[in-house]
């Protein structure tokens, strides 16, 4: 019989985590999957839960919560056998989205049986691992307001209204930015340090990123009006890739960045603000095993499973598990 191992943060998305937990134990059970459940009580206890599930030996974990949770998962399994698996429960949800996972917690927990595995570039920022982003300037400020905003605004309404405060108060920040081997100075209200397309609830600030090309994605926001970086957004959310071509954005792909400011700026590594200035990232090329749909354009790449054989495609979850 199958089995995974599921881990919940009980805060994530005001407590919606634990209704998805009901839900996708109803699906597991009708599909004969035998499952235990892990509670997270702290921050960085999925961490040691998803590293503990690793060294055990085990094939598969499930991560039910926000963004925040799967990056703590991430550091737990990313470079062992073990697979991940994403089922949304938190406001973001942009690893999901990335990947193109259902939001409804049904068809994410299908994807144990109907989906496969793919390996995923993993950011790396000194020692901290990112699935998503790494980023500073507005974007920081938006999460900071959003954590506040969601005691009494729910969703990407919090979201929404945090953008609208932030850009009220728009700062512009001196840096110097590494890209490789080549230095650039720049002003700048928001660097996105991107693996994958997707981020801050489904903003596509590089819609054409690719989670197996050992590439980062480099945006950088310059001077630009308030009303102008409004009406930019759309351009965002759709996915059109627009906005790159604006004259205040710049747009780079590189393997390794840092970026130097004169002051301690704060970062946020997948919607968490954790640690100052400077970043310095890079990635760790197909270190994730994850479950993604059949359809993820992975599909056909040539992947590795943690198997003694290499595969031309990726391979179906029921392969990895022998079933």
């Amino acid at each position: 019989m199958s089995f995974v191992k599921i881990i919940v943060n009980p805060r994530a998305g005001r407590g919606r985590a634990l209704k998805v937990l009901d839900r996708v134990k109803q699906v597991l059970t009708q599909a004969g999957w035998q499952y235990e459940t892990a509670l997270t009580q702290a921050p960085g206890h999925a961490i040691e839960i998803a590293r503990d599930s690793a060294e055990a030996g085990l094939p598969l974990v499930a991560a039910i919560g926000g963004d925040g949770t799967v990056n703590e998962v991430i550091q737990g399994v990313s470079g062992t056998n073990t697979a991940l698996a994403i089922i949304p429960g938190g406001t973001g949800n942009d690893h999901a989205r990335s990947l193109g996972i259902p939001l409804a917690p049904e068809k994410a927990a299908e994807l144990l049986w109907q989906g496969k595995i793919i390996n995923m570039d993993v950011g790396v920022e000194r020692d901290r691992l990112f699935g998503c982003l790494v980023s500073i300037g507005f974007p920081v400020d938006v999460i900071d307001h959003t954590n506040k905003k969601k005691q009494v605004i729910k969703g990407s309404l919090a979201i929404l209204a945090s953008v609208w405060q932030t850009l009220r108060n728009l700062r512009y920040y001196d840096v110097t930015i590494t890209l490789d081997d080549r230095s650039i100075s720049a002003t700048t209200c928001g660097i996105f340090v991107l693996n994958t397309p997707s981020a801050g609830g489904g903003l596509r600030f590089s819609p054409n990123a690719d989670i197996t090309d050992g590439l980062l994605d480099v945006v950088v926001i310059g001077k630009i009006s308030v009303w102008d970086l409004i009406f930019t957004l759309p351009q965002v959310y759709t996915g059109s890739g627009r906005h790159l071509s604006h004259p205040a954005v710049d747009f780079y792909r590189c393997r390794k960045i840092r970026i130097e400011s004169p002051e301690p700026l704060p970062k946020m590594f997948d919607g968490e603000i954790i640690g100052q200035t400077p970043v310095e990232a890079a990635l760790q090329p197909r270190a994730l095993k994850v479950v993604a749909p059949v359809t993820h354009p992975a599909e056909g790449q040539p992947v590795s499973v943690g198997l003694e054989t290499s595969a031309t495609a990726a391979l179906p979850v029921a392969t990895l598990l022998g079933l």
